[in-house]
């Protein structure tokens, strides 16, 4: 089976954000779980926040409000386990506060990968961008727009889309009007705008299962190349877990 992060490329050395909308957690579990088993080191990184639940599946939790103890400690947890999740603080009992984008490139492991949830979306599948989103680290290598299929022929309204007003702004499909591929598109290139000018692109369409999905997949695919990312994936997650992976 195609590995997530084979297909979108990943490599050690890789600082890779995922920015967007749903599926951002659960490519982050996946991805952590295969490159670690790969045998290469994960540090997972949130700039927002994380639930605790997601980020002990990946591994232990280090958190610190000050850069320089933080980044020893997350040294350190990489050096017995491989694999950590880094965070400035418990937020509640339930999330792990987001490190500053601009202390992303110093805790990344050299010779690792760092896989950064850049973004937030309020458990939707698309999100409206504003303008200073979202909050990407120095130095990121790759960045990947997420968006869920199931968004697509829904309506543009508080339940389907994070923010409506801004997705309408970006896509110029407004408050009752439906999702269309090019909308679906548009929001996720939104993301990407503010990537650093050396960083690769990618785009990730979830929770596609084979069928009438993947077709659907196909014509946002379509959209996507036209806007110039190259490199679009989907996958089954977060319907199935472990996900299939497809390269569009």
């Amino acid at each position: 089976m195609l590995e997530l992060y084979r297909a979108l490329g990943v490599v050690p050395g890789d600082v890779v954000a995922f920015v967007g909308a749903g599926g951002k957690s659960s490519a982050i579990l996946q991805a952590a779980d295969e490159l670690k088993r790969a045998g290469v080191k994960v540090l997972a990184v949130p700039t927002t926040k994380m639930f605790v639940s997601e980020a002990r599946r990946i591994g232990p939790i280090v958190t610190g409000e000050d850069a320089g103890d933080l980044r020893l400690e997350v040294g350190r947890a990489l050096e017995d386990g491989g694999v950590a999740v880094a965070g400035s603080g418990m937020l509640s009992r339930d999330r792990v506060g987001g490190v500053e984008a601009a202390a992303v490139p110093s805790l990344a492991p050299k010779g690792g990968v760092t896989l950064v949830e850049a973004d937030g979306s309020r458990r939707r599948p698309i999100k409206g961008t504003a303008d200073h989103e979202p909050p990407l680290p120095e130095g990121a290598t790759l960045v990947v727009a997420v968006g869920g299929i199931d968004a697509l022929g829904q309506t543009v309204d508080e339940e389907h889309v994070h923010r409506p007003e801004v997705f309408a702004e970006i896509t110029g499909a407004g408050p009752g009007h439906t999702i269309t591929p090019l909308a679906f598109a548009r929001a996720l290139l939104a993301g990407l705008r503010n990537a650093p000018q050396d960083a690769r692109l990618a785009a990730l369409l979830a929770g596609v299962m084979p069928g009438s999905d993947l077709a659907a997949a196909s014509t946002v695919a379509r959209e996507l190349w036209r806007g110039g990312v190259r490199k679009v994936v989907s996958t089954s997650l977060p319907k199935e877990d472990p996900g299939r992976v497809w390269t569009l």
